[in-house]
């Protein structure tokens, strides 16, 4: 049987799809029109209320209505009494009045709440059940409801009874939005004794208090519902989470709104005491199980994206009298500029867990990782520190450390230049800083940050507008959630990339064995090839100086070997016009470059040692210059022979390091183990 092409198998979809739309808008109508049955709990009399989720059987008469949903007050129904269906909110029910005609009225909903086992020691029969004050529930979901009776009918519950029914109060159901119900009010008519549910007993049966006095209260699946949206689609705004709620309100006929304020408040002082709890019990969000105290690298990057809007004028204004003068300020601000924070600068580990985040105020200036690799170096032991400007920061490091001896230990982390940022920059940078030429590096690309910042990118879609307080708490909740959801696949993601790393640990040195039957080399003589790239790039100066004719022999080379690499990667590992044409920008920059010291060159030596042109020389695959005649093996060529061995050397590198990272990851989890055992005999 042949297979099914992708276009075959779309074309038939869509012409089934075409052929159902008649049926399925058919079903739609029909599905809309009420039928005159009866209720499928008594049998005996007409229903008069479709309640779905009952399902299968939905279908109540008005008193099996007022028996079951008294007990399940979150349920959505609809009256079909007047041949369509109307949503009923939870406050109305229907009676049928002397006539045999069926009414709207209301009644009283009690808040789903676990009561008291022993109220007094009275007789349960003097115990009753009546309403006390209003209060607003805002749910997203209920997972049990306590069968209060309907207080109209002021019957008497006993505990036993409560108890009995209790297995069957475990019904899952979905209720979204607000609602006006009651607290239930128990009083014994004996010994005038009463209850209410507290602060404690809205807590312990899954609500939080909108306000002080509760009188608006959320279910907590509300808050873990929005903290995972905000963790899954960052983008996500409060506005957008309140208004869903309050659409699927209205579908269902209740009426209200829900306060965006209040809630984003409740959340934040609920992540708080959240917080607080984690604290006891010895959690913290923002560390990596697999690398404990031992860090083998630290990424840091700063993310422009996650700037702030200015919500306030910024300035501290004289003030005489009824007048306000701007003219003298105690601060300065840059004219006309709207922004406060620029970004945030962040620090994250090679598993892409976060550490560390800072707010910038003046770009992405050096001293802000400076003050991340002082503040992670604190009680961790890291090999490496990886920036995207590697090259350039670690001269500014040595300055500093200069002249701050407190500082000196941080020169003990060695210098890690990202991978991909590495081939964007010159040769020398490459060899010298790149991270694949980094003794004990392994496989750590440098650029696990960057996961981050794609992060915090959607993350900066809403919190720009925020205010500063609740942006910070904002980003710092969206962090955790970033990190527990890390954590939660570390397991999988370290055997994952073991079994990775071994199969391709054999290809590479596979390939390194059928390289050196190719050029017909010895170990040795490829491993002078690597000194000499590494000889290379060490004499390479920083700068084209126009009388050192050796240094711009070096620099002629770099700058060719360069431009002839970012060719090759133009095409091969970009897939965007913006990325090819970045990579143009820097081709032409490093040409110009090159020209340069082309001409300082030629005017130092004779005409027969001269070289050039620029495209003369970078259209050979291998260029050799004039000063190599007595070597037969190109710069280029032996670069590609360091690439091979260097990456070999990492990889065979990263297999230890990956047994060290998931051997830290076992002890953490077997410390955790030991933990809860302990706060469980304590418990006891």
């Amino acid at each position: 049987m042949s297979t099914r092409t992708w276009d075959m198998r779309q074309t038939q979809s869509e012409e089934k799809w075409e052929n159902a739309r008649p049926h399925l808008l058919e079903s739609m109508l029909s599905a809309e029109w009420t039928l005159d049955q009866s209720c499928d709990h008594c049998h005996t009399k007409r229903a008069v209320i479709r309640c779905r989720d009952c399902l299968p059987k939905h279908l109540f008469c008005s008193d099996c209505d007022l028996a079951v949903h008294q007990n399940y007050v979150l349920h959505n129904r609809d009256s079909v009494v007047e041949g369509f269906y109307k949503a009923l909110p939870p406050t109305c029910s229907i009676v049928q009045d002397g006539s045999g005609a069926h009414q709207i009225c209301e009644q009283a909903c009690l808040l789903p709440i676990a009561s008291p086992l022993n109220l007094c020691n009275c007789d349960t029969k003097d115990i009753a059940v009546n309403a006390g004050r209003a209060i607003i529930l805002v749910t997203i979901n209920g997972e049990f409801a306590i069968p209060w009776k309907r207080v109209t009918m002021v019957v008497f519950w006993t505990f036993i009874c409560i108890t009995r029914l209790m297995p069957y109060c475990n019904e899952s159901f979905v209720s979204t939005g607000r609602y006006d119900l009651l607290l239930p009010l128990v009083t014994c008519k004996s010994c005038f004794k009463s209850w209410t549910p507290g602060l404690k007993d809205l807590q312990s049966n899954g609500y939080w208090p909108g306000n002080v006095d509760f009188q608006t209260v959320y279910s907590t699946d509300v808050f873990h519902t929005f903290e995972e949206f905000k963790v899954s689609a960052p983008g996500l705004s409060r506005q957008a989470f309140v208004k869903m709620l309050d659409n699927r309100t209205s579908n269902f006929g209740r009426a209200g709104r829900i306060s965006g304020d209040s809630f984003q408040r409740c959340f934040l002082e609920w992540t708080y005491c959240r917080h607080e709890k984690e604290k006891l019990l010895a959690v913290d969000h923002f560390s990596c199980p697999a690398c404990m105290e031992d860090i083998a690298a630290i990424s840091v990057d700063g993310n422009r994206k996650m700037y702030h809007f200015n919500r306030t004028k910024g300035y501290l204004v004289e003030v005489c009298g009824k007048s306000q003068w701007t003219a003298a300020r105690e601060t300065a601000k840059k004219s006309g500029s709207k922004v406060d924070e620029e970004g945030v600068e962040v620090a994250v580990c090679r598993h892409g867990i976060l550490f560390k985040a800072l707010n910038m105020f003046r770009g992405e200036i050096y001293a802000y990782p400076l003050f991340l690799q002082k503040e992670v170096a604190l009680g961790h032991n890291i090999q490496f520190f990886c920036t995207d400007i590697m090259c350039k920061y670690y001269p500014y490091l040595q300055k500093v450390c200069e002249a701050f001896a407190d500082l000196v230990p941080l020169l003990q982390m060695k210098p890690f230049l990202s991978v991909m940022h590495a081939k964007g920059y010159s040769g020398k940078c490459e060899v010298q800083w790149g991270g694949r030429n980094q003794e004990g590096a392994g496989m750590t690309v440098g650029e696990e940050v960057e996961q981050v910042n794609s992060f915090l990118s959607r993350v900066g879609l809403t919190t720009k507008y925020m205010t500063k307080s609740a942006r910070t708490d904002m980003i710092t909740l969206q962090a955790r959630g970033w990190n527990l959801r890390k954590k939660s696949n570390l397991h999988k993601y370290l055997s994952q990339r073991y079994v990775k790393i071994t199969k391709r640990t054999r290809e590479m040195e596979q390939e390194v064995e059928a390289l050196k039957v190719e050029l017909g080399k010895t170990e040795e003589e490829l491993q002078q090839w690597v000194t000499d790239v590494k000889d290379w790039a060490a004499a390479t100066p920083n700068d084209i100086s126009p009388d050192d004719a050796p240094g711009l022999q070096r620099v002629m080379e770099g700058l060719a070997l360069s431009i002839q690499q970012k060719k090759m990667d133009k095409y091969r590992q970009t897939d965007s016009n913006k990325a090819r044409q970045r990579i143009q920008s820097k081709i032409e920059k490093d040409k110009k470059k090159l020209s340069q010291a082309m001409d300082f060159y030629n005017r130092l030596v004779s005409a027969e040692d001269a070289v050039g042109p620029v495209d003369i020389i970078l259209a050979a695959e291998c260029p050799l210059w004039p000063w190599d005649k007595d070597s037969d093996v190109p710069l280029k060529e032996k670069k590609a022979v360091f690439d091979k061995v260097m990456l070999l050397r990492r990889l065979k590198e990263e297999d230890g390091i990956l047994l060290k990272e998931m051997q830290q990851h076992w002890q953490f989890l077997c410390r955790c183990s030991r933990r809860l055992q302990e706060l469980k005999g304590m418990g006891k």
